[in-house]
């Protein structure tokens, strides 16, 4: 971070993307940091293939209660119900992540700073 004349806070160019645990020298990531993302990302798609694999064992059992005559079937349409709103949050997300809303998380709140910069301007 680079301390201009006024005194707050403005990233440095330079390193903007780079932090002092994950680049160590010129060349670019250290072998510690390439194994902690391996291992973040072998871990995060064990997880979601296991969630996967569960979320596709209750849609068959529903499905199964669904087609039956078997008194679990008030609970339908609960379930169905909440079926849709997270397929609607899943499509919301999948739009963000499209159209890049979680590219810059760090942009808005230098934006932020900047416009209250302004306002205290005038």
């Amino acid at each position: 971070m680079i301390a201009p004349k006024d005194g707050h806070l403005a990233p440095d160019p330079e390193t903007a993307d780079a932090t002092p645990s994950t680049f160590n020298d010129a060349a670019g990531e250290s072998n510690n940091s390439r194994s902690a993302h391996r291992f973040v990302w072998g871990f995060g798609v064990v997880m979601v293939i296991l969630a996967g694999g569960g979320f596709l064992f209750k849609l068959i059992e529903f499905i199964a209660v669904f087609t039956n005559d078997e008194p679990l079937q008030f609970a339908v349409m609960p379930v169905l119900t909440y079926l849709i709103v997270a397929a609607g949050y899943g499509c919301l997300f999948m739009w963000a992540y499209t159209k890049g809303q979680f590219k810059n998380i760090e942009g808005p709140k230098y934006r932020m700073l900047e416009m209250q910069d302004e306002i205290d301007a005038t």
